[in-house]
């Protein structure tokens, strides 16, 4: 089983790769969908938010620790192994697959890229992640930019990954730089 992570910036594109990648047939875990799980489901992390932050809502705890990174620091210690936990689950569950793919915005910064065989990056110019990030999240630019700045910079991502995907363009765009990816990546184009 090859493990291969998915990651990208904010507002990349990454849900419409795993998007293409699941109607191929291939198992994708995304984090995102593993924390907000946890925030409804986890009752030791529950606990911990409440004591840390008087709330278990996402969003008011997101605006907390954006403009507060020891806050931040420590809920990721926190929910981190909660997250690896879930993965290996997900791993655990499909050991028979020839690929699981595994997407996580916060990849390189939480460590987790430790777990992959290998790691395909979503870029997009950042005047378009921002316009997406505005628009997607009704965040100001303000917002959007604390967010966007709080990621490790795109610079210093891509040459720790084994294939880059451009989603500057179109989803039509992203659709055929997947097929390609399967293609040339994987050698299984139509998958």
């Amino acid at each position: 089983m090859l493990k291969i992570a998915i990651t990208g910036n904010i507002a990349s594109g990454k849900t419409l790769f795993e998007d293409f990648l699941k109607s191929k047939g291939f198992s994708v875990l995304c984090l995102d969908f593993v924390t907000a799980s946890l925030y409804e489901s986890s009752k030791p992390l529950q606990e911990f938010l409440l004591k840390k932050f008087n709330t278990i809502s996402r969003n008011e705890i997101s605006n907390q620790v954006f403009s507060n990174p020891l806050l931040k620091k420590e809920l990721e210690n926190f929910i981190y192994p909660l997250i690896i936990n879930e993965m290996n689950n997900f791993f655990i569950q499909n050991t028979k697959q020839d690929f699981i793919f595994v997407s996580a915005s916060v990849l390189f910064e939480a460590g987790f890229d430790k777990y992959f065989d290998k790691i395909v990056f979503i870029k997009a110019d950042l005047d378009i992640r921002l316009k997406r990030l505005m628009e997607r999240n009704n965040f100001s630019k303000d917002e959007a930019l604390l967010r966007i700045n709080s990621q490790m910079p795109e610079s210093d991502k891509i040459p720790l990954c084994d294939y880059i995907i451009d989603n500057s363009g179109s989803k039509e765009d992203l659709k055929n730089e997947a097929a390609k990816f399967l293609n040339n990546f994987l050698g299984c184009f139509g998958c």
